[in-house]
């Protein structure tokens, strides 16, 4: 027991003596349930946590068991970029056959109308912020990379309107800005994951765009509530933003 409760499924958790700290985790899978957090940094594309949630956040990522994870966290706390290296890192380790990449398309602020083009084209402003992460990861590979593997089939954006009816089966599936999402949003993208497959929802609830929805009622807050004491899923809360001084402090004081 922790607090005077009992760890949920693959809780975090940090033990504090004088200078020296254990990090650790509940795995209801294994006969000793108390398990250390794994530095697994040294061979992620080049990603290093700059701090203790983001180490937590890479461990179930990158772990084979997670089929259901979710980060949430203010804006620049990494969620999108640890996401995406690890997911990038998985499909090179052919540990899935490919990346969907998909999103609530919630305008923030006033609705600009339709969008002419392609599919791909109309998601192109949406996508935006993925390319940005991919560009900061990658950096020279960056576009060129991106456009081969969209061109390999590797890796696939498609619209949240579009999932119904889908089998993700050996997949890595991004859904970002989870929560602008409802319930029913999510269980449908949750119910169309497969085998050997990978579901990692990502969002801030102080950032949502969708009028019926709160910090409460959104589907990434419910998600990481019903399945907080199952061991396929695993969620973590990025406190501290990364992206830099300004936009930190932004996100606590406006």
């Amino acid at each position: 027991e922790l607090y005077g409760r009992k760890l949920h499924e693959n809780e975090f958790f940090c033990i504090k003596s004088d200078s020296q700290s254990y990090l650790g985790y509940r795995d209801g899978k294994k006969i000793k349930k108390v398990q250390p957090v794994e530095n697994i940094m040294d061979d992620l594309m080049g990603v290093k946590a700059r701090n203790r949630e983001q180490l937590y956040a890479l461990n179930l990522l990158c772990r084979d068991d997670m089929p259901l994870v979710s980060l949430a966290g203010l804006a620049g706390s990494g969620k999108t970029f640890l996401t995406l290296m690890t997911a990038i890192d998985a499909l090179n380790k052919q540990k899935y056959e490919r990346i969907v990449i998909t999103r609530n398309i919630q305008p923030v602020g006033r609705d600009i109308g339709f969008l002419p083009g392609s599919a791909d084209e109309k998601m192109a402003p949406w996508m935006a912020p993925i390319m940005d992460n991919f560009r900061h990861g990658l950096k020279d590979k960056n576009l060129m990379y991106f456009r081969a593997m969209r061109d390999k089939g590797q890796i696939e954006v498609a619209p949240l309107a579009f999932i119904r009816g889908r089998t993700f089966s050996n997949t890595f599936l991004i859904l970002d800005e989870a929560q602008n999402a409802s319930i029913h949003e999510l269980k449908t993208v949750i119910t169309r994951m497969g085998e050997d497959s990978k579901l990692v929802l990502l969002g801030d609830t102080d950032q949502i765009d969708t009028p019926y929805l709160d910090s409460l009622s959104n589907g990434l807050t419910i998600v990481a509530e019903k399945f907080k004491n199952s061991n396929l899923a695993g969620h973590v809360l990025l406190t501290k933003g990364e992206r830099s001084s300004l936009a930190t402090i932004a996100s606590q004081i406006i």
